[in-house]
């Protein structure tokens, strides 16, 4: 089973590649700013990816076909950080459908992780 980076794995890695003697001063004045936006940005899309982990594996879906569920999953969350209601689900049905037809998913599944997103 291949290893899954956690929020803290990604944090420390980020953490160790944007040190300020190496990025530049300017980045030195704004690192605390940066890396408290890296935290929120990632913990978010971390967390749906370990809860659409835990539909894929009570549906039984095996490993190698979980991207296509993840990448359904993170299209869906990037739009619903920037739109919501009618216009949101109006989004969540035009890619279920073409994740449907272009990747030959379950739609029982991706209706799972549209209630995961975007609550009722």
């Amino acid at each position: 089973m291949p290893y899954v980076r956690t929020l803290r794995d990604r944090v420390e890695k980020f953490s160790a590649k944007v040190v300020a003697d190496v990025v530049g001063a300017r980045f030195g004045q704004v690192e605390n700013i940066a890396k408290g936006r890296m935290l929120q940005g990632t913990s978010v899309m971390v967390t749906i990816r370990e809860q659409v982990r835990n539909i894929l594996e009570k549906e039984g879906v095996p490993a190698g076909n979980h991207a296509i569920y993840y990448s359904f999953a993170f299209k869906l969350a990037s739009k619903a950080f920037s739109h919501s209601g009618g216009t949101l689900l109006k989004i969540a049905e035009g890619l279920k459908s073409w994740w449907v037809n272009t990747h030959g998913a379950d739609p029982t599944i991706l209706d799972k992780i549209i209630n995961l997103i975007i609550p009722a």
